[in-house]
C-alpha cells in the first residue's frame, strides 16, 4: 500500500472514532436522567459486587412495593428492586441475566402480575433503552421489544435527537459525573392514599391474549432454568392490591408455574392485607399498588418471611454494611416523621 493511501485510511479510521464517540456522547446527554420508576440500572451497577443478597424483579408492582432498605432494617438482607414499568416477563429475563454479572443474590423474588400483561406494554423503550450496552442488551432488544421500537434502542439518539432545548445541567454533567449508589436501591416513593370507599377489592381481567401468555411462560421458564443454574431460589408473588384477578385466574397461573419450575415458591398475597399488617384505607397507593406506608409494612414482613424460609445475611464490608445502615435510618426517619405528622 502506498504512503498516501496509509495516511488516508489512518485519517479514515481517526474520523471514525472521533464520530463514533461524539455520538456516544450526544447519546448519553440527550437521553433523560431516569433514577426512579424502575430501570435504575446506573445505581444497580455501583453496588458493590456480590453484595445483594434478595434480587427482586417484575414491574411497578415491585418497585413500588418493595423497600430494600426497610426490609435491610427488619432482617439484615440485603436487596435491591431491579424491576420496570409495565415490564413483561420477557424483559424481565434479560434484567436477572445481566444482573447477575454483578451479583449473586441467594434468592430471586419476582413480582408475578407480569403474566397477565399483552405481549408489549407501554415502556419498553424505558425498560431496554436504560439497560448497560452489550450482547444481552441487544438480544433483549431483539426479543422483546417492538419491532417500530428497535432502530431507536439501537441508535439513541433517534428517540431523543430533538431534546436539546430541554437539556438541564444534570444532563450535560452526567459525561463527568460518575453514577453512584443510592438509598433507594430500586425502590420508588409514592405517597398518595387510595381511598377504598369502604368497599371490597375489585376484579380485573387479565390479557386475553393467550399467545402472550405462552411467551411469558416461555419467559419464566428461562428465568427458573438461569436460578436454577446458579443454585438461587425462586419466589413468584401476587404481591397485595386491590385490584385483583379471579381465584381461577390465579391457580390456573400457580399450576402452570409449578409445572414449569416445581421448586419455585409461589405465594398469592394479593388478598392478605391482614396477614401482612397492612390498613386498606391508608396503605394503598391507588387500585394496584402500596403507597410508602405498606411499602414499609410490606418490606418488614417480606425481610421476615425470607429469614424463615432460611436465607442468611451474607458478611458485608465495614464501609457497605456503614452505609446501609446509614440508608435504612433515612428510610425508617421518613417513616416515623410521617406517622407523627399524621397522627
Amino acid at each position: 500500500m502506498k504512503k498516501a493511501n496509509r495516511k488516508d485510511l489512518m485519517h479514515a479510521v481517526i474520523f471514525v472514532m472521533l464520530a463514533a464517540v461524539l455520538i456516544h456522547c450526544a447519546s448519553i446527554i440527550m437521553r433523560p436522567v431516569h433514577n426512579s420508576y424502575g430501570s435504575t440500572w446506573d445505581a444497580y451497577l455501583c453496588e458493590p459486587e456480590d453484595s445483594i443478597d434478595v434480587l427482586f424483579l417484575g414491574s411497578s408492582y415491585a418497585y413500588c412495593d418493595w423497600n430494600p432498605e426497610i426490609m435491610y432494617a427488619a432482617s439484615g438482607l440485603t436487596g435491591y428492586v431491579m424491576a420496570g414499568s409495565e415490564q413483561t416477563p420477557s424483559i424481565t429475563y434479560w434484567y436477572l441475566k445481566q444482573a447477575l454479572k454483578t451479583q449473586s443474590p441467594q434468592v430471586v423474588v419476582m413480582e408475578g402480575s407480569s403474566f397477565f400483561f399483552e405481549m408489549y406494554q407501554n415502556y419498553t423503550q424505558i425498560n431496554l433503552d436504560y439497560m448497560p450496552r452489550g450482547i444481552d442488551r441487544a438480544r433483549a432488544i431483539l426479543d422483546a421489544a417492538e419491532p417500530d421500537k428497535r432502530l431507536g434502542l439501537f441508535f439513541d439518539l433517534y428517540f431523543y435527537h430533538d431534546r436539546w432545548k430541554e437539556l438541564t445541567r444534570e444532563d450535560i454533567a452526567k459525561l463527568i459525573t460518575p453514577a453512584s449508589a443510592d438509598v433507594n436501591k430500586g425502590y420508588t416513593y409514592v405517597d398518595n392514599v387510595y381511598d377504598t370507599k369502604g368497599s371490597t377489592p375489585y376484579h380485573r381481567e387479565p390479557s386475553k391474549d393467550t399467545a402472550a401468555y405462552e411467551k411469558h411462560l416461555e419467559a419464566f421458564k428461562k428465568i427458573a432454568e438461569l436460578c436454577r443454574d446458579k443454585g438461587i431460589d425462586l419466589i413468584v408473588t401476587i404481591n397485595p392490591t386491590f385490584s385483583q384477578c379471579s381465584p381461577e385466574i390465579y391457580d390456573k397461573l400457580e399450576k402452570d408455574l409449578t409445572g414449569i419450575a416445581p421448586e419455585a415458591d409461589f405465594m398469592l398475597l394479593a388478598n392478605s392485607f391482614d396477614e401482612i399488617g397492612l390498613d386498606i384505607s391508608r396503605d394503598l397507593y391507588d387500585g394496584g399498588h402500596l403507597n410508602f406506608h405498606g411499602a414499609c409494612k410490606f418490606s418488614e414482613w417480606t425481610g421476615k418471611m425470607l429469614l424463615d424460609k432460611g436465607c442468611s445475611p451474607r458478611e458485608q464490608t465495614k464501609e457497605n454494611t456503614a452505609a446501609w445502615d446509614d440508608g435504612a435510618q433515612y428510610w425508617l426517619n421518613l417513616r416515623d416523621n410521617a406517622q407523627s405528622a399524621a397522627s
